[in-house]
Parts: C-alpha cells; sequence; structure tokens
C-alpha cells in the first residue's frame, strides 16, 4: 500500500511537466492555495479534513492539466460525500473490476507527482519508517486514478477524488513491505493519461512492475509516524550509528 508520500511544490510540477498554472481553488474548499507549497508527510483523509493533493490528468481539450483532488477517491454512485471503506488504494489485481475503480480505470487515469513516499517495516520490535524516492533524485510519477461526485440534494457540492494503484512490490523492497505504488517513466504516463485508451485489458498492460534499481531507500527517523510532523528534515536518513546497514538502495536488513 501507499499510506502516506511527499509532494512536490507547484513550480517543480509546472517546471517538469510543463503544464500551465491553474490556481483554482480545490473543488469542495473556498480558498485557493496559491502556489501551493511542497508537502512533506501527506495521509489520505476524506470529509472536512480532507488531503488536497496535486494530480496531473488530460483536460477534455486535450492538453494536461494541473488538478487538486482529495486523496480518498469517492465514486460517482456514492449518495454520500463520504465513504466507508478505504479507497486511497486501488490493488492491480481486482481495479478492472471492483465497483468502486472501474469506470475511472477505463476513462479517468491521472498521475500524482511525488519525491517519494513512506512506509513502515512491521518487526517484532515495533514498525521502523522507510522513505523511498527515485534512485535518480528526480520526482516520481504515480499511477492514479480519479472520480467526480456530485450531491443529489440539490446543494452543488462537488467533490473530486483520487487513489494511488499499487502492487506487488519488487525483490529489492520487498523485505520493507510487500506492496508499493506503480511508478510511470515518460512513454507510460503518455499512455496512462491517453483517454482514448479504455480497453482495460490494453490498461493493465500500461503497469509495468518497478525496476529493482530505479527505487532507492532509507531510514528515517520516528517523527514522520505522526501525520501532523511536517518538514524536509522528515526525509533525511537516520545517521549510520542509528542506521547500520540500512543506507542505500540495497537489500535492508532486519531490525536495522
Amino acid at each position: 500500500m501507499c499510506g502516506r508520500y511527499v509532494s512536490p511544490g507547484q513550480a517543480a510540477i509546472e517546471s517538469i511537466w510543463h503544464v500551465g498554472r491553474r490556481n483554482q481553488p480545490a473543488l469542495g474548499q473556498t480558498e485557493p492555495v496559491i502556489p501551493f507549497p511542497a508537502r512533506y508527510n501527506v495521509a489520505p483523509q476524506q470529509g472536512k479534513q480532507a488531503n488536497y493533493i496535486p494530480v496531473l490528468r488530460q483536460a477534455p481539450e486535450g492538453e494536461l492539466e494541473l488538478a487538486r483532488l482529495q486523496w480518498w477517491l469517492l465514486p460517482f454512485w456514492s449518495k454520500e460525500p463520504r465513504i466507508k471503506f478505504s479507497t486511497f488504494n486501488a490493488r492491480v489485481e481486482t481495479v478492472a473490476n471492483a465497483a468502486s475503480f472501474r469506470e475511472p480505470f477505463k476513462r479517468r487515469r491521472c498521475i500524482v507527482p511525488a519525491l517519494g513516499w513512506y512506509e513502515w517495516q512491521e518487526l517484532p520490535s515495533g514498525n521502523l519508517p522507510w522513505f523511498l524516492h527515485a534512485a535518480t533524485g528526480e520526482l516520481l510519477a504515480f499511477a492514479a486514478l480519479w472520480d467526480h461526485w456530485e450531491a443529489r440534494d440539490g446543494s452543488g457540492q462537488v467533490i473530486e477524488s483520487c487513489s494511488l494503484v499499487v502492487g506487488p512490490a519488487n525483490a529489492v523492497f520487498m523485505p520493507i513491505h510487500d506492496r508499493m505504488p506503480f511508478v510511470l517513466d515518460e512513454e507510460q504516463q503518455a499512455l496512462w493519461l491517453d483517454r482514448s485508451l479504455n480497453d482495460p485489458r490494453e490498461v493493465m498492460e500500461v503497469l509495468r512492475p518497478n525496476r529493482d534499481d530505479a527505487i532507492a531507500f532509507h531510514r528515517v527517523g520516528p517523527r514522520v509516524s505522526n501525520a501532523r510532523n511536517q518538514g524536509p528534515e522528515l526525509m533525511a536518513p537516520l545517521a549510520e550509528a542509528d542506521a547500520p546497514d540500512s543506507e542505500g538502495s540495497g537489500t535492508p536488513v532486519p531490525g536495522n
């Protein structure tokens, strides 16, 4: 799964993906954040405490669009503005058939830019947080889905939301966690965002397991476990004396 990540600021996203500046308020909120900053410990939320995150998607006119969506997919068919089960991740094994995801998988796909994500390794002694990022230091592009919900009570309430697509971890990452998000390269991004691609079998072919050498990771401090904590220092590696044998992109040593 992916339940915590680092979101780059608007300027970084616009410079890499060359999207025009769209400083519109997030749907469901009254005040825009202009421009939105980097956030270093983003957790999924819905309802009044919803976390709105930047995504890239294909606009109706065909160009690339930067939007901010709730990170907790609210299916278009939901009767209420909240859903009782977790939809911030969509499992690749069931995404094409699950009621919450099958229509977005065919027609409403997007990309979530990221500096990296956090994962917790479960050990008898406790859960250890790790930070995962591109081995090259570049921004990542997570495969994601989005949906558009409108209230049925005539209030005019609209919520647009998203979910990250996750699959089995690669061999290197498996000792930390058995699931990870799909990271798309430039060619995959173009296909994933192409709204004319709507055959589920063809869409599924876009998703390929992450290469073992594409993702690097290191141990980080326990402050990241509280989503209220923010700041770039959360991504910093633990000192070698505090985390022996856990630096770099090699296989982690359980217990470190």
